[in-house]
């Protein structure tokens, strides 16, 4: 077997290698570079839509909850609460709020925030809704204003919003009584609009109540629109009598308050808003002719005046003219009387127009010309149920002559006593008279006469020598015997006479007793005397 031997192979035949370069990106980078482009663009899109971080102070952060806590507007999410601590001296809460971009047009000085809550007022429960999903930042958008940053939150929710049509009115009262935010105003008998708002006002002497009228309503608000207060049931007891009214059932318990134009007036203008307006408290009040400038005077009484408060009705003829503005007391040095001055408050408007018909130039010349004429001042019941006086101007005859005088820079009217005082006063005079009649003296002088004629007769008779003459003295004397007892002081005439007398004296107290009675009690004629 021969062994066969391969000789190498030389460097010019062996095999060459080829080289390939690999591509320099890689699949795998597509991921990370997608995400990043994802990123950026979640960027953009935040930096683009980001709008507007406010800082809003409340009193507390019942309900409000960082990340959590949303803001709404319309019941649109707007925005979220970012962060909320307290201020620096510990007394309220700062919220940061971020908003949408598009809330950044809206938000200026006008704009309000508050929190949503479940909440109580004005007859009408808001928020149930927040039970289930929590508190919420409701916003009112400002259309028109600075730009703002800061803010003070409502803590009472605004009853109406920018966007609500209407119109914003200012009612002056004297004082707030039973409103509150949400009373109902209503126009003959149907809801229009409600109380927004209320503040006293800057001197402290009135309340402004601020009330919003929803169109199409607010057309029916004119110039010489007339507002008074529906809260409640007016029961109201004077010298007119006794008046119950009441609105509805919803005034009768939230208080409201009621509209309406006088038909006598016609052809005024439609109010404009923000108009103020006079908040009478009764009807009556309300429709009333309103006057502005005010005289004053002062009527004294020697007489008891109880029954007559302060606003008590002055009528001149039975015509409202004014009223009693207040009542005081005095002693007069001069009569050694207690005295009650009686200051009045008449309309100068309605005193002029009498002025006017009188051909008198002032309103003090005519009252002088009146009282010439036998006007004066008289306390008046005015209803004996109530037992309410009220002052009367009037007419009368057989006066004393008086005239005006000033008391401290105020003319003082002259005044009359009442009928049931002066008819008191004379009674009361003319039994004094009778009791200072000194009857039992007469009745002795009556006595010791009598006996004289009789001790003449006694002389004549003895004297007498006919039968006749003896007769007609016999009867002379049985005469005089019988007037002597008549009259003597032991005798029934006189002691009849004088249980007369004074029965006519105990029926003077008790006649005094009466008209003291209905003076200070006049409806004792329909109730009886009250017992103790």
């Amino acid at each position: 077997m021969s062994e066969e031997t391969t000789a190498p192979s030389s460097p010019e035949t062996l095999p060459q290698a080829s080289v390939c370069k690999k591509k320099s990106f890689s699949l795998i980078w597509i991921v990370p570079l997608v995400a990043m482009i994802i990123g950026m663009g979640l960027v953009y899109t935040s930096i683009m839509e980001k709008g507007p971080t406010v800082t809003i102070t409340f009193a507390s952060a019942d309900g409000l909850e960082a990340g959590k806590t949303k803001v709404k507007y319309k019941d649109v999410e707007i925005g979220k609460v970012e962060a909320v601590k307290l201020t620096e001296d510990f007394e309220h809460v700062e919220v940061t709020v971020s908003l949408v971009k598009r809330a950044d047009d809206y938000i200026n000085d006008q704009t309000r925030f508050w929190v949503v809550r479940p909440r109580l007022s004005g007859g009408t429960v808001t928020g149930l809704g927040t039970l289930l999903s929590g508190a919420y930042i409701a916003v009112d958008p400002g259309k028109d204003g600075n730009s703002q940053s800061e803010f003070i939150g409502l803590e009472i929710p605004p009853v109406v919003t920018e966007d609500t049509p209407g119109k914003l009115f200012t009612l002056k009262a004297r004082d707030l009584g039973s409103l509150d935010y949400g009373s109902p105003i209503y126009y003959r008998g149907i809801k229009i609009g409600q109380v927004v708002g209320y503040g006293l006002q800057n001197t402290g002497e009135g309340v402004d109540i601020t009330v919003f009228v929803d169109a199409p309503y607010d057309d029916y608000v004119k110039d010489s629109s007339r507002f008074w207060l529906a809260s409640g049931m007016d029961l109201e007891m004077d010298a007119d009598g006794i008046r119950f009214d009441t609105e509805s059932l919803v005034s009768l318990l939230i208080g409201g308050i009621s509209l309406t134009n006088p038909e006598h007036i016609k052809g005024t203008p439609i109010a404009d808003a923000g108009d103020m307006f006079q908040l009478f408290p009764t009807r009556d009040a309300a429709m009333k002719e309103q006057f502005v400038q005010k005289e004053y005077y002062i009527l004294k009484f020697a007489q008891s005046v109880r029954g007559l408060s302060i606003g008590a009705p002055v009528e001149f003829k039975g015509f409202p003219v004014g009223r009693v503005a207040d009542i005081g007391i005095e002693f007069d040095w001069k009569s050694k009387e207690v005295l009650v001055p009686v200051r009045i408050e008449v309309e100068k408007e309605r005193l002029a127009r009498i002025a006017s018909q009188t051909g008198e130039a002032d309103t003090d010349s005519m009252l002088e010309l009146l009282v010439k004429q036998g006007m004066r001042g008289q306390v008046r019941t005015g209803n004996l149920l109530t037992g309410k006086l009220y002052v009367a101007l009037d007419f009368f005859k057989a006066v004393e002559p008086a005239k005006i005088v000033s008391d401290g820079g105020v003319l003082e009217i002259p005044t009359t006593p009442t009928p049931i005082e002066e008819l008191t006063s004379n009674m009361s005079a003319l039994f004094e008279k009778l009791q200072k009649i000194p009857m039992e003296k007469i009745g002795n002088n009556a006595v010791e006469t009598l006996q004289s004629i009789k001790k003449a007769s006694e002389k004549l008779e003895k004297l007498a020598d006919s039968n006749e003459l003896r007769l007609a003295f016999q009867e002379t004397r049985e005469t005089m015997e019988g007037a002597n007892n008549l009259l003597s002081k032991d005798s029934a005439t006189i002691v009849e006479l004088q249980r007369a007398m004074r029965e006519m004296s105990e029926a003077a107290r008790a006649v005094r007793s009466l008209a003291d009675q209905l003076e200070r009690h006049p409806e004792s004629l329909l109730r009886g005397k009250e017992r103790k």
